[in-house]
């Protein structure tokens, strides 16, 4: 009997995502192949959402496996999984196979509160008795990603399966997925009781060798969440990379200098530690640092200036200025800041500012993107001088830190008394920033924090009044900017009239958080919420967006929004563009768009924003003829 065409279609589109397993061609290669193109259109004309039959059900599922494998959003498939009735999920489907849809289905990161619930009562409903251990470990990892702890019932239904499934043979990777899902599943209930379904994760990962990257952080960042704070030094001493655990982030930074490959990352991530040290008027071992540095000829600029303002006497070296050059197989950050300490005078913050932007501006291997920077820059320095006119001795907060160009900007706009408490998730970006800072002499009104923005703010909460926080700035995940702010609010760190402002909401784009600014707007959580459309730094026809939004006097602290309460729900279109935003994120970081492909897709983005109601208010192009020019562009999707 002879394979329908759906199905064919579907084969068609394994076969190709089994290239990728196999590692036989790269993502781009399949992503821009036109037979995935012609069978992803095939699917799409032949799905239809209503009467999906078992058979055709289940090709959904094989079909979604192959799409999010090759990560490529296809609408159709995404909706008519949405709508399938809980008898099919139940009655046609194997565990195995709901194991790959959830999974699958997870990868998109979409955020559909009404499905997720759907999905939550599934996993609950069925068990996961006999369930495999790697398949287990799909799905704790897909139901933490679509945070369905938040449901009644799951967090309890995966530590029974974890009770009852040998899960110590699975490689470090799933090992460290499975320790951090249970983390984020976990209902806050504060303290660290142990968890004790996650022990043997954490010995069977204590074994591993080469464990590093993402995955290290996330066991390291779950570890201390269960309850097994103690195993934290052991996963360390088999691992190796850039990351902080909670503790004496001063001894960690000395130990994450070891593994620096380039003099220059050494110098500045040693410089950090010096710098936390002095924080705490520990000297004594500030100066341990300053001569080992100097045994090894690893003094900086920073690290002069740094020994003057403590006092040190311990002799440097190289001698004054010191290293200015970050040695072979430096990164493009840490040239970046070497750039400047070359061209800039100590405690001159717009001399080093400007070497940062020289750098950038060398050549294209150079550039860095600095959402503060050219025409955005503009517009958020003229938000920030007039706001910092209104009110003296501003608390700023910052998510993103980068290498600190942002932060000392803002610093000088809101005016002397002002402070910026910045957050940064990558510690050797930190560690370049708080060079950055130190050398411009701003280190004791601007903090570096190192690790995950909900675990920083919440640590603000305990630290802050409320209504403390009068500025918020967001540059680091888009998306997750909605989720960040909404935190934000329900802390009631956030002042009556604070300034809100966000760039980079077209390119790449952040539909979700302003879906949410307006629909605050609409009942006066906001006086004023202003878009501005703005060239991307350095780019002539590349439009992005940059949100000010300034809170009213009467202003009150939203809660955030429940699964159940769906009124304010942005609509599916705005989701799936928001899932497309992040894809595109994710293909610029495998080298699949080039600038002109970019420019083509915010003009896609901000059409699909303009249908649900979103547009910018104002613009602010130096050459009216390259707005214009950018507005005719058009976008070939490369989802479907």
């Amino acid at each position: 009997m002879a394979e329908s065409p759906l199905k064919q279609a579907v084969l068609t589109a394994g076969s190709l995502a089994a290239g990728l397993s196999a590692r036989r061609r790269k993502v781009g290669e399949v992503t821009l192949d036109p037979q995935t193109a012609d069978c992803a259109q095939e699917i799409r004309n032949m799905l239809r959402q209503d009467d999906v039959s078992p058979e055709v059900a289940q090709d959904v599922v094989r079909a979604l496996s192959a799409f999010g494998k090759m990560r490529i959003l296809h609408t159709q498939v995404l909706n008519v999984l949405r709508d399938l009735p809980e008898s099919t999920w139940k009655e046609s489907f194997s565990l195995s196979m709901m194991v790959e849809a959830i999974s699958s289905y997870a990868e998109f990161q979409l955020e559909d509160p009404e499905f997720n619930q759907v999905l939550a009562g599934l996993i609950v409903s069925r068990g996961l008795k006999h369930v495999k251990a790697f398949e287990l470990a799909k799905l704790v990892f897909a139901a933490a990603s679509l945070e369905l702890g938040d449901f009644e019932g799951v967090y309890a239904t995966f530590l029974e399966a974890f009770r009852n499934t040998d899960m110590t043979r699975l490689g470090s990777f799933d090992l460290c997925r499975c320790l951090w899902s249970l983390a984020r599943l976990r209902p806050h209930t504060g303290g660290g009781k142990l968890v004790v379904e996650a022990k043997p994760l954490a010995k069977a990962l204590a074994r591993k060798r080469g464990i590093f990257g993402p995955s290290l952080a996330q066991a390291v960042w779950a570890l201390p969440r269960l309850g097994l704070s103690d195993d934290v030094e052991k996963i360390l001493e088999v691992s190796s990379g850039a990351v902080l655990a909670p503790g004496d982030q001063a001894q960690q930074l000395r130990r994450l200098a070891e593994s620096c490959e380039s003099p220059g990352l050494q110098a500045a991530v040693l410089n950090a530690a010096a710098l936390r040290y002095t924080k705490v008027k520990d000297f004594a071992k500030c100066n341990e640092i300053f001569e080992y540095m100097a045994e090894k000829d690893l003094w900086t600029p920073v690290s002069y200036a740094l020994a003057k303002r403590v006092g040190s006497h311990v002799q440097g070296s190289p001698p004054l200025p010191g290293m200015r050059t970050p040695g072979p197989k430096a990164h493009k950050y840490v040239r970046a800041l070497y750039h400047a300490l070359s061209r800039a005078k100590p405690l001159d913050a717009q001399s080093a500012l400007a070497g940062l932007e020289h750098f950038s501006r060398i050549s294209s291997r150079n550039w860095l993107k600095f959402g503060a920077a050219d025409e955005k820059g503009k517009v958020l320095e003229d938000a920030w001088a007039t706001h910092g006119q209104k009110k003296e001795d501003c608390l700023a907060v910052e998510f993103g830190t980068f290498l600190g160009y942002s932060a000392v900007k803002m610093q000088q706009q809101l005016g002397d008394g002002s402070r910026v408490i910045s957050f940064e998730m990558d510690p050797e970006v930190a560690c370049l920033a708080l060079n950055f800072i130190e050398f411009v002499g701003l280190s004791d009104v601007i903090e570096v924090r190192i690790g995950q923005c909900e675990d920083l703010v919440d640590n603000l909460k305990e630290e802050l009044e409320p209504g403390s926080v009068d500025v918020v700035y967001m540059d680091h995940n888009q998306m997750t900017y909605h989720r960040d702010l909404a935190q934000l609010q329900q802390s009631r760190l956030l002042s009556r009239e604070v300034l809100f402002a966000a760039t980079q909401c077209l390119k790449p784009g952040a539909p979700l958080l302003l879906w949410q600014l307006v629909q605050e707007r609409k009942v006066d959580v906001w006086s004023a919420l202003e878009i501005v459309s703005c060239p991307d730094c350095g780019f002539n026809r590349m439009e992005d967006w940059v949100v000010l939004a300034r809170g009213a006097a009467k202003t009150r602290s939203l809660k955030r929004r429940e699964p159940k309460n769906l009124r304010t729900a942005p609509p599916r279109d705005l989701v799936l563009l928001a899932a497309e935003c992040n894809l595109m994120r994710w293909r610029t970081a495998k080298g699949m768009v080039d600038e002109k492909l970019w420019d083509e897709f915010v003009q896609y983005v901000r059409r699909g924003m303009e249908r649900a109601g979103i547009s910018n208010t104002r613009e602010n192009w130096p050459d009216q003829k390259w707005f214009d020019a950018a507005r005719k562009l058009e976008y070939q999707r490369l989802d479907y």
